[in-house]
């Protein structure tokens, strides 16, 4: 099974200050790192890192944002199965992580909005190896084509990118979410909103490779997968976190033919769960109830039956006045 048709929809961008989305993001194009610059210190400015903290947005506030600033958005909500976020899928296909995972489902206006009920609560200063990732970022991704990096300023974890991608896998249609570190394009894209210039984005990402763990299930390549990556650059930092040799560029396929885990497998995993999600959500339709399910390896286990959702509660009140306003009778 694969997933067809991915496309990228929309970009935007959280302002942490504003603790809202907008459109047209500062985007950052990849760079690789001159011969002087080497080695990378990954533990650079970590006593000024800014982590996320509670800063961030709940389950579906980045589709949420798309949908309500479409121009026609009652007919991607009528041709939408699912609402997701690139995290929760990649515990549909196999993320081993944890020995179990929490979610809860609701349908609403037919759509089914799938969320972790293990909402990310950074609100710590994290160790230095957890920064490790958007310090690299730092060193290979900067505003405009070329331009040498600022490794003196704070990492700011808070503010992020995000792009919304469009999928089908088998019978469903999916919208949802992931976080995008920047592209590989060598001239400057222009305005986001542009659906022309979105398809001219060619997304990247860096991967921390540590030679001594072993990843049955790398949910790096997983990651790319959904984001619609072709390549990635692999650095590798030694154990003092200091990547001493050049960043190698490698193309998504090469590192999926190297893998052991067969992705389309894990794709079958993840319809097989939303199948049975949708079949249990099938006479159901109120965005103030929710089932909620566990997965634990292949199997999914349901509660016996819906609760009212917990404060704050899954969406924004004006989306659910939006998306009420739409189906009004005319």
């Amino acid at each position: 099974m694969d997933l067809l048709d991915l496309k990228l929809e929309n970009m935007l961008e959280y302002d942490p200050d504003l603790k809202s989305l907008k459109g047209n993001p500062q985007m950052l194009y990849y760079r690789q790192p001159t011969a002087r610059e080497y080695p990378l210190d990954l533990n650079k400015g970590y006593d000024e890192y800014i982590p996320r903290g509670e800063n961030f947005l709940r389950a579906f506030g980045v589709v949420q944002h798309h949908v309500m600033h479409l121009r026609e958005p009652r007919q991607l909500l009528d041709q939408t199965h699912f609402f997701l976020n690139r995290s929760t899928m990649l515990k549909f296909m196999g993320d081993r992580t944890l020995s179990e995972f929490n979610f809860a489902a609701c349908r609403f206006k037919g759509c089914i909005y799938v969320r972790s009920l293990r909402e990310d609560e950074r609100n710590f200063k994290p160790k230095k190896t957890r920064t490790h990732p958007f310090k690299a970022r730092q060193y290979v991704f900067t505003s405009s084509p070329g331009e040498p990096p600022n490794t003196d300023a704070p990492v700011d974890e808070r503010k992020q990118v995000y792009g919304v991608f469009s999928a089908k896998l088998g019978d469903f249609r999916l919208l949802y979410s992931a976080e995008v570190s920047g592209v590989w394009n060598k001239e400057p894209l222009g305005d986001l909103n542009d659906p022309e210039v979105l398809k001219r984005c060619r997304l990247a990402t860096v991967r921390l490779d540590h030679t001594d763990q072993s990843e049955p299930r790398p949910l790096w390549l997983m990651q790319s997968y959904l984001g619609g990556i072709g390549q990635i650059a692999i650095a590798k930092p030694n154990k003092s976190g200091l990547v001493c040799r050049p960043i190698e560029v490698v193309s998504f396929a090469e590192m999926l033919g190297k893998c052991k885990f067969n992705i389309k497998n894990g794709l079958k995993q993840m319809h097989g769960m939303l199948a049975q999600i949708s079949s249990r959500l099938a006479n159901e339709d109120n965005p103030e109830m929710e089932i909620k399910l566990k997965i634990v390896g292949v199997s999914i286990l349901f509660e016996d039956h819906l609760q009212s959702v917990d404060p704050p509660g899954n969406f924004d009140p004006k989306f659910i006045d939006f998306t009420n306003q739409l189906y009004v009778p005319k």
